[in-house]
């Protein structure tokens, strides 16, 4: 088990905070929570309702070996900034590709779960307050996977994290986001009511309401079990492709490649996932 500390999680003295790259301040941050803008979901509400079942659960969502090679061939001199490390899913691949990891992530539950690693550094920190050191041009790269940047929930929150990832990229490097396209969710149900999960010993149901015109999906995970019934909140905000090729724009960087996945498969407007791949403008 990860001995969890209330703000600096682990920083392994050989990295000393990779040259300045993350803040100093980052032992003791004075930065509050981000509002999403209903006080209801603060950034730390996806760890705490799935801490204790993520690895379980979603252990295989995505390819963590094909997102490892995506990275490691478009990282720029310096490490990853693995912006909502959670468990370290992805952690193992990525190291095993070489590659030096700064996981950040707002849950101190999910963080703990995260298994110690050469190679690895992790820092509890909201994703639109990253502590990275502005000007400082040490990051590889940043990668936001699986929809993590739409916990973030507003555009301006959204926003500053661009801003704060481009003021520390290296000229050679990415910021890289694998997230749904929204392709029809504005026009889908608006209410959805399904089963989850069944296991032997439990039920896990499924609640969902979408905002088409907020961009929003609200959701509510009713696990049911013979401990009780737990509710398990969840809320995204989510941005199309133009839509972050924008705030890419906003904040310097330009977009470089975009793909349907990890393998590389060609986008097309009805894809409904995509990879993204932005660089510093000019």
């Amino acid at each position: 088990m990860v001995e969890v500390m209330s703000h600096l999680l682990r920083l392994p003295t050989t990295c000393v905070l990779w040259s300045g790259l993350v803040h100093q301040s980052a032992v003791t941050p004075t930065t509050p929570p981000a509002d999403d803008g209903t006080g209801l979901f603060p950034p730390s509400t996806y760890g705490r309702s799935f801490a204790d079942v993520y690895d379980d659960w979603y252990h295989d969502i995505s390819d963590a070996e094909a997102t490892a090679r995506f990275v490691a061939k478009r990282n720029g001199i310096g490490p990853v900034a693995e912006l909502g490390v959670g468990t370290g899913r992805l952690v193992p691949a990525l190291v095993e590709a070489g590659l030096n990891v700064i996981g950040f992530d707002a849950s101190p539950e999910m963080m703990a779960k995260c298994p110690p690693s050469e190679g690895l550094s992790l820092v509890q920190s909201d994703l639109a307050a990253l502590p990275l050191g502005e000007g400082r041009r040490g990051l590889g790269s940043a990668l936001c996977a699986f929809n993590t940047l739409f916990n973030l929930g507003s555009v301006d929150l959204q926003q500053q994290l661009f801003n704060t990832v481009a003021s520390a990229l290296h000229p050679e490097g990415t910021l890289i986001i694998e997230a749904i396209t929204g392709i029809g969710l504005a026009e889908g149900a608006r209410d959805s009511l399904g089963v989850s999960r069944i296991d032997p010993d439990r039920l896990v149901l499924a609640a969902t309401q979408v905002d088409g015109d907020a961009q929003t999906i609200v959701g509510q995970h009713v696990d049911i079990s013979e401990a009780g019934i737990r509710l398990r909140p969840w809320r995204l905000r989510w941005t199309t492709p133009a839509q972050l090729d924008q705030l890419a724009k906003q904040s310097g960087l330009r977009l470089t490649e975009r793909f349907a996945d990890w393998d590389e498969s060609s986008f097309s407007e009805d894809s409904e996932r995509h990879v993204s791949v932005y660089g510093l403008a000019g």
